[in-house]
């Protein structure tokens, strides 16, 4: 029978699967809500995990998985990284070990960087860039999390809307978040922003794109600030002479943002993903000797 490998992607505010068979085919796909452990308790992070991996299994047997491997954001949170492996392989139902590692190593294999010596950014619900080679972090700015930093990142971008509309409720913006919020005052935005998860400001951050690609002025300022943010944590961390791959939503998504980050950092030469992080993960899966 037919061994399988399989990649996770666990993200702040996504968690997509991909299995693949031996010769790199995907057989299956899932996603759930995030799963990072620094944001949430532990044992929604590995719900979260199990979701997206038994909807890509689908009626696949999780005996043939012969090599798992997630890139997790959050991991340096964990104070025990062998205790939730062994916590996520039981709710998977895997025989093989689960081998966690930080969610910038599949994003910089995403790249095509075949070494795994370069710069990865990741901006998504957050904003992290690491210097790598192989698993070892050589340098890294950035990946504070909401509260302390993650400047440019979605929940950075969510904030900043949602400020301007608290600020300037009747405009273009402000209407946007306004409806989004179903919020018709601004302390009815106030009273949205403050009873929920803070992560779902990050939901805001597709309004700013949206509407600075249409050429609003304020959301265009919005973004290019991000850029400028992203561009800062490239510049503290990259080498010039290795690869630099751009990931995460954020940064990738057509719009204001990637091409204000691909011209400030043009000299950089960023590469942009060739195939996503769950998929780059799956290849980087090999079984145990």
């Amino acid at each position: 029978m037919t061994t399988l490998r399989l990649g996770v992607d666990a993200g702040g505010s996504r968690t997509r699967a991909v299995v693949l068979d031996t010769s790199g085919t995907p057989l299956g796909r899932g996603e759930s809500g995030g799963a990072n452990p620094a944001g949430q308790a532990r044992a929604g992070a590995v719900d979260q995990l199990a979701a997206a991996v038994s909807a890509a299994l689908g009626p696949l047997d999780p005996a043939r998985v012969a090599a798992c491997l997630v890139g997790l954001a959050g991991y340096r949170a964990l104070p025990d990284p062998d205790g939730f492996a062994g916590l996520v392989r039981t709710a998977l139902g895997l025989r093989c070990p689960v081998r966690l590692v930080p969610d910038t190593v599949p994003a910089l294999a995403c790249g095509g960087v075949a070494d795994g010596r370069g710069t990865v950014l990741i901006a998504g619900t957050g904003a992290i860039c690491v210097r790598l080679d192989g698993t070892r972090t050589l340098a890294r700015s950035g990946g504070l999390g909401w509260l302390l930093g993650d400047e440019g990142g979605g929940f950075w971008l969510g904030r900043e809307a949602l400020r301007h509309a608290h600020a300037d409720p009747d405009g273009p913006l402000g209407t946007a978040v306004r409806a989004h919020c179903a919020a018709d005052s601004p302390d009815r935005l106030l009273r949205w922003a403050y009873d929920g998860p803070p992560r779902r400001l990050a939901d805001l951050a597709p309004l700013v794109s949206r509407l600075s690609d249409a050429g609003d002025a304020d959301a265009l300022a919005i973004a290019r600030a991000a850029a400028d943010h992203l561009a800062a944590l490239v510049r503290a961390t990259a080498v010039p002479a290795e690869p630099l791959v751009l990931t995460g939503s954020v940064a990738t998504a057509p719009g204001p943002i990637r091409q204000h980050l691909l011209h400030g950092l043009a000299d950089l030469a960023p590469l942009l993903p060739a195939t996503d992080a769950a998929t780059a993960a799956a290849l980087l899966a090999r079984p145990a000797p």
